[in-house]
This record gives structure tokens, sequence and C-alpha cells, in this order.
């Protein structure tokens, strides 16, 4: 699962459109994932934000200040996905390494 928040103002149009945008990426690569929708200002500033509406997947900050496309959001997720996958498989080796000496 993947863990996205969006930062901006609650009520904002922009905000609802790209909550929609990651929705519809989402589904569209089969991924699960969880959206947290983020307008605290003691939140923002947390992440080093300089400005909104901004867009965290995982813990990295990937887009501020404006909305991304659809193909933006999925490229974006998409790069994080290979990421993680990567991650997961030097983990992997790491252990099999482990477990052999």
């Amino acid at each position: 699962m993947i863990a996205i928040q969006l930062f901006g103002i609650t009520e904002s149009k922009s905000l609802t459109v790209w909550a929609e945008l990651v929705r519809t990426a989402m589904l569209e690569l089969g991924v699960e994932y969880d959206i947290q929708v983020v307008s605290d200002l003691q939140t923002f500033m947390q992440h080093d934000l300089i400005g909104i509406p901004a867009l965290l997947i995982g813990e990295e900050v990937v887009f501020q200040r404006h909305v991304p496309t659809l193909e933006e959001v999925k490229t974006a997720l998409q790069a994080h996905l290979a990421k993680k996958q990567e991650a997961e498989r030097a983990a992997a080796a790491q252990k099999q390494q482990q477990d052999r000496a």
C-alpha cells in the first residue's frame, strides 16, 4: 500500500481535483493506496513545503505549487513503486548474504 498525502486548503477546488487525479492514477495502475488530506499548517512546516497544493508519496515531496496532469501523477507513482521494489530486492539480497555467513 502506498501512503499519499495531499497538502492544501481542505475546501479548495485544486485539492479536490488533485485527489481525484491521484485516485484515478492509482486505479489505472492497480495499486492499493491510502490518501490523507492535510490542511494543518504545523504539518506543512514539518515537511518544509514551499507552497500548496503539494503531494507526498511516502515521505517524498513530489509536487508543489501546481496540480499535475494525470500522466505526471502516474509517472511519479511508477517511479516510487520502482524505488520501493529495488529497496525490497536489495534488502532481500542482503538478508540472503547474512544467512549464508
